[in-house]
């Protein structure tokens, strides 16, 4: 899984890798789950949600070709909305081969493929009961220390900081330190953007976690 190509090569000469999981895997044809740059195949198998999250684990462990930041920013769009998916694509200057996620291609020709079972869930998941997940709990003030990530750089920046604070005082925080413009700044927690005026404990963030940030052009 994950092949690629240069941009000499023609699109007719891409092999795209046939993915599999599970019993009775089977892509629908003519039918489709997602949104936007998020839209997939709609496929269905023999499978449970504790098994498929096992496989999803898998498949970003072991990528082995193309950049580490890309593949990353892959990961965080796919854990997007569609329309924060299409700008973390775009500043990481990644483009869609096919008007999908399943589908990309870096700045320097080097082609992501993505399974289908990556980007969304089957049309139903066999025998499973619905059940309700707690919301975890959301805790108004807490001291932790927060990683900062930014494509390019090779070591996180970590940041203490009490979960009370605005959004914006982590940002501006980090802008000190890395020398940074903070109008140019743009923060990401799990797949969602992080608001100048929210509270850090709204995002239900904690300590140790990843936080990954972008710089626009200014």
């Amino acid at each position: 899984m994950g092949s690629n190509c240069t941009k000499g090569d023609s699109d007719e000469n891409i092999i795209r890798p046939r993915f599999t999981i599970g019993k009775e895997y089977q892509e629908l044809p003519n039918q489709f789950t997602g949104e936007g740059v998020l839209k997939t195949i709609s496929w269905k198998a023999t499978i449970t949600r504790q098994q498929l999250e096992a496989k999803r684990i898998e498949f970003w462990r072991t990528r082995s070709t193309g950049r580490r930041h890309i593949w990353l920013a892959i990961k965080s769009a796919i854990e997007s909305d569609p329309a924060t998916a299409k700008l973390l694509l775009e500043m990481n200057e990644i483009k869609l081969k096919n008007d999908s996620i399943t589908h990309c291609e870096d700045a320097h020709g080097t082609i992501y493929d993505i399974p289908p079972y990556i980007v969304n869930d089957p049309i139903y998941f066999p025998n499973e009961k619905k059940v309700m997940v707690p919301k975890p709990s959301l805790i108004e003030n807490e001291l932790i220390t927060l990683k900062i990530r930014r494509t390019g750089k090779e070591h996180d920046t970590e940041i203490q900081i009490e979960t009370k604070n605005l959004s914006r005082v982590l940002k501006e925080i980090y802008a000190e330190k890395d020398g940074l413009d903070p109008e140019t700044l743009r923060l990401f927690f799990s797949g969602k953007e992080l608001k100048d005026d929210q509270a850090l404990s709204s995002y239900y963030v904690r300590n140790e976690m990843v936080v990954q940030a972008f710089v626009r052009a200014s």
